[in-house]
Formats: C-alpha cells, sequence, structure tokens
C-alpha cells in the first residue's frame, strides 16, 4: 500500500513461507468449483497460526481483521472472533493516540472498521470506544486539501487512493452503529472528493495519489489503488440509505469505476493485473480479491447494477489458486508507494497482511452469493 511498514516477526514468517507453494486445493477439485466456504476456514486457520499474538494497529492488520470478523459471520467458528477481540481488547488497553498522532498517519485509521464489526457482536463499550477514538481522530485532528480531502499524511496536502479506505467504512459503518448520519456525509463527501481529483473521467480508473501544490497526479492506474476505492464505496452504499441523492451519486461511481475495471480482467488467470491497463504487468492477488468482492458484495446486497456474472466466477476461480499449500494467500504485491510505471512493477510478491484480508472478504461475499458451488 504505502510507505513500506516495518515487518513484525509473523509478517516475515508469511512472506518467507510464500514465496513458493502449490495450490491448496488442486489436488481434491479444481479451482473454478472450490469450497469457498473451505478456503476461507483454510485461510484463517493460518492467520491463527501465524498470529499468536495480536498483530499492530496498522492499515494491513485492519483489513485482516475485517476479514477475520466476515469469516466468523460466514463459518460461525468462535476462534475467529476471539483474534479479532484479543486484537481490539490488547490496543484499547495500550492505547492508539500516539500511533494516530505520529504524522497523522491515515495507516492508522483503518483498523477501525474491523473493530465496529466486532462491537455489533461483543457490544462492549471499549470496542465503540476506540473505534470513536479514530473517528474523532479524523474528524478534528487530520490534515486536509482546501476542498475537505483526508490528507494521507499532515504536513503533506496530498490525496492517495488508499486513505478512503482507511477512512469511508470507519464514517459509515460508525454512522451506521450510532446513528450520526453527519459521519455518513463525511464519507460521501470523501469519495466524492477523490474522485474529482483522481478518477479519470474517460477509463473511470483512479489514479494513485494527487498532490494539491503542484495540481498533478501520478500516471499510472494502480490495481489495488482501485481496489481501496472499490472497498470504500461498498461500504458507503451499505450504510447509506437507499433512494437518496447520495446514494445515486455513490451508484455512479461504483458503476462507472467498475465498468472501466472488469473489461482488464485477464482471461488467462481472471485476476487483473498490478497495473490494471498494462497487460505486461503481473496479476496480483490483492487487487484481485478487492473487485471479486466489491462485485460480489454489491450484488449480494442489491447495491448496484451488477451484470458481470462471468467476471465473478472467473475471478474466484483465479483467487482461490492463491492459496498454497499452508493456507496462506500469495502473489500479493509489497506495500506501495505512488511512483511511475517501474515502482509498481518492481515490488515483489509475497503474503501480507492485506492480501490475505482481502481474500478472506472476497471468498465470503462469493459463498454468500447465488454463484457458489
Amino acid at each position: 500500500m504505502h510507505d513500506f511498514p516495518p515487518r513484525t516477526r509473523a509478517s516475515r514468517l508469511l512472506l518467507l513461507g510464500a514465496l513458493a507453494g502449490a495450490p491448496a486445493f488442486a489436488a481434491e477439485t479444481t479451482p473454478a468449483t472450490a469450497d469457498p466456504v473451505a478456503c476461507v476456514r483454510t485461510v484463517a486457520d493460518a492467520v491463527l497460526r501465524d498470529f499468536p499474538d495480536p498483530p499492530a494497529f496498522n492499515w494491513g492488520e485492519g483489513v485482516l481483521v475485517t476479514g477475520m470478523m466476515r469469516a466468523h459471520r460466514l463459518t460461525g467458528d468462535e476462534r475467529y472472533l476471539a483474534f479479532v477481540r484479543r486484537f481490539a481488547d490488547h490496543h484499547a488497553r495500550q492505547g492508539i493516540g500516539p500511533a494516530l498522532k505520529k504524522r497523522g498517519y491515515c495507516g492508522h485509521w483503518g483498523p477501525g472498521h474491523g473493530v465496529l464489526l466486532l462491537y455489533e457482536k461483543t457490544r462492549d463499550p471499549r470496542h465503540l470506544r476506540l473505534a470513536e477514538h479514530v473517528v474523532r481522530f479524523m474528524l478534528e485532528e487530520a490534515e486536509r486539501t482546501r476542498d475537505g480531502g483526508l490528507s494521507h499524511f499532515n504536513g503533506k496536502p496530498q490525496l492517495w487512493v488508499d486513505t478512503l479506505d482507511m477512512c469511508c467504512p470507519v464514517f459509515s459503518h460508525a454512522a451506521r452503529i450510532t446513528g450520526r448520519p453527519e459521519w455518513q456525509r463525511e464519507s460521501v463527501r470523501q469519495l466524492e472528493v477523490f474522485a474529482r481529483h483522481l478518477q479519470d473521467p474517460k477509463a473511470g480508473l483512479y489514479y494513485h495519489m494527487w498532490d494539491e501544490r503542484s495540481g498533478e497526479h501520478t500516471p499510472s492506474f494502480w490495481g489495488r489503488g482501485n481496489g481501496w476505492v472499490v472497498l470504500a464505496l461498498v461500504e458507503a452504499l451499505k450504510c447509506q440509505q437507499p433512494d437518496t441523492p447520495a446514494y445515486r451519486r455513490l451508484v455512479a461511481l461504483y458503476e462507472k469505476q467498475l465498468g472501466g475495471i472488469v473489461p482488464l480482467q485477464d482471461p488467462k488467470t481472471g485476476l487483473w493485473r498490478t497495473i490494471l491497463d498494462d497487460p505486461e504487468s503481473y496479476p496480483e492477488t490483492s487487487c484481485s480479491a478487492m473487485f471479486l468482492y466489491g462485485l460480489a458484495e454489491a450484488r449480494n446486497r442489491k447495491l448496484a447494477e451488477v451484470p458481470w456474472t462471468d467476471a465473478i466466477r472467473r475471478a474466484w476461480a483465479g483467487l482461490a489458486e492463491q492459496v498454497d499449500e499452508r493456507g496462506r494467500v500469495v502473489g500479493v504485491s509489497a506495500g506501495t508507494g505512488p511512483s511511475g510505471p517501474e515502482g509498481y512493477l518492481a515490488r515483489p510478491t509475497g503474503t501480507f497482511t492485506w492480501g490475505t484480508g482481502a481474500f478472506l472478504q472476497a471468498a465470503c461475499a462469493y459463498a454468500e452469493s447465488d454463484l457458489a458451488p
């Protein structure tokens, strides 16, 4: 995603263990018919083994805990819920204030989404307070561009697409849970501000970063960057009152972006590439999982028109091949800062929390769809 976060012992083990490995399900079934529920259990069980201690309160781990909450909802396995509870309880005790204030970095906002999903199960006020701490920081202390877009870091007026998935799901679900419609309005506002600066009007795709001082954006359509936007849009749509002007505007953003993404799906692998419109760039797992989640979840909840049935099936076939024999999700690009095309192409691939969490969300949404075997 951004900056290249320090690796914990667990993340180092994940990377080393995932650089080579056969698909977990190849011996029993073809990827197109792989049971998504079985895949979810395999991957979530690997998470429990690889993270015996609570992971950091950071962006990749935020995607992971959201994925584990989805895995719990799908399977009913209490171990997955306990994993997220330990995470939230640990950080509630430790406090997240210093992390939030460090450069005002948006990476420390994203875990609020998984914590809010946890609160809906536990009704533990500590979990709600933890998430509300994130909301208050975003509203009161995070820096913004002149038109109100949340900066990726304090002191640097730049919009990075990554930031949308760090803030919008937190704003939207906090609004839904607490009955604070102004927080949902802020979620919609961020999506619209970012779209004005970063969405290509013709392609419907998003650039990675826009700099307010220069007025320019990066040149490439980064795959995972577009995945962050898809996740943010779907979570905002889930929490927006239907038949409202804001809902219709969000649907228009979703349909325009997905209309540009789906035709770029690789016909051979069913995945999308790390530079979406560059056929020479490598297929990348995390963006493919995010797109599958966005398509399947919107279809399941009837959030928007989702006519791409074949693309959904092919995406699942491709993703099912990205789980190795240890249950680790492979083919995920490392943390990625804004750059020219060469920067995206140079990033190594392996197993990372953001890819694992995105896979779990995608597999759960596919399992809940009418397309699952």
